[in-house]
């Protein structure tokens, strides 16, 4: 969604980011994107699902591959200092072992596009940790209906929660 001087909104820009990262993998069954954002909007990383370097993987097996893919926000935190990153934004909902690991980094907010599957842990894990689950389809018909709330740049309160 564009803000009124033709701009991108933040979350918008952060998922744009995670989109273009996701351009990288070579997972024909599913591309998958993070981008990790510091308080003031700058990037920390990005990321995307893919084999672990100078490894191959046998990308025919959808099952065994999956065991042995590295998610987009574990790659995207791959350089981020603990509490250096406040929100993450995903092209999918995070599985719960990369709730762990983003809830490691302090990250406060998760930012997600879509649901490939849906983990259920995952989600109770985020409200256990404290971590803002947001939703961009939500958060973006948010604006739609009330303009006036506009970003949460500074304080980050625009995203609208949807775990607890």
């Amino acid at each position: 969604m564009l803000a009124k001087n033709g701009r991108l909104g933040w979350e918008e820009y952060a998922v744009s980011l995670a989109k273009a990262a996701s351009l990288r993998s070579e997972d024909p069954y599913v591309k998958v994107g993070a981008c990790v954002l510091r308080n003031d909007w700058s990037v920390a990383g990005v990321g995307y699902n893919g084999a672990p370097a100078d490894i191959e993987i046998d990308w025919s097996n959808r099952d065994e591959r999956r065991k042995r893919v590295i998610h987009a926000e574990i790659n995207a935190l791959r350089y981020v200092k603990p509490n250096e990153g406040h929100t993450i934004a995903c092209t999918l909902l995070p599985c719960s072992a990369c709730v762990q690991t983003i809830a490691a980094h302090g990250i406060k907010h998760i930012l997600y596009e879509d649901v490939y599957e849906l983990d259920d842990f995952a989600l109770e894990l985020c409200t256990e940790f404290k971590i803002g689950l947001h939703s961009l389809k939500e958060f973006t018909q948010k604006k739609l209906d009330n303009p006036a709330e506009g970003s949460y740049a500074g304080e980050h309160k625009s995203l609208e929660v949807i775990n607890g």
